[in-house]
């Protein structure tokens, strides 16, 4: 599942760093992301070909665990965020969600995600302690761990001789 996964890490940390690039200000117009999102979606239906091997049942109920996670934890965040919150601390805020729920993909896509989780939590977590940061440097650092994690999935692994 690994190369599948792949793609679409690589397709969404595009359009994440698309959606900063093209609209000047990613607080204001994400219709880039947005694209890159359907895109990776869509890339999803690709991931038979890709697959190197049948997903068990335990990596197909690992995804479905991680994707409930992720869709619980937005919804409570949105509901426990308060209405004033600016835009750019509850994009923070769903990376963070991002970053749990890849944690639980490992077990899908390998130890990487694990990494990839990690790493998506800490940067998160950068930009709300530091909110003199702008969300653009690190939304784009956010889509550079995506697309080099997706790249790093991607790339057929080379089997052990013997």
């Amino acid at each position: 599942m690994a190369r599948g996964g792949g793609l679409f890490l690589m397709l969404i940390g595009t359009g994440l760093i698309s959606a900063i690039a093209f609209s000047g200000d990613a607080l204001v117009n994400h219709t880039v992301f947005f694209i890159g999102v359907g895109v990776a979606t869509l890339s999803l239906f690709l991931s038979g070909r890709l697959s190197q091997g049948t997903p068990t049942r335990g990596q197909i109920a690992a995804l479905a665990f991680a994707i409930t996670l992720e869709v619980t934890l937005l919804v409570v965040t949105a509901r426990t965020l308060p209405q004033g919150t600016m835009e750019h601390v509850r994009w923070l805020w769903v990376s963070v969600v991002v970053g749990i729920h890849f944690l639980p993909m490992a077990w899908c896509f390998g130890p990487e995600m694990l990494l990839l989780g990690g790493a998506c939590i800490v940067t998160a977590g950068v930009g709300l302690l530091l909110p003199q940061v702008p969300y653009e440097i690190i939304g784009v650092f956010d889509g550079g761990l995506k697309l080099g994690v997706g790249v790093w999935l991607f790339v057929p692994r080379r089997q052990p001789r013997g």
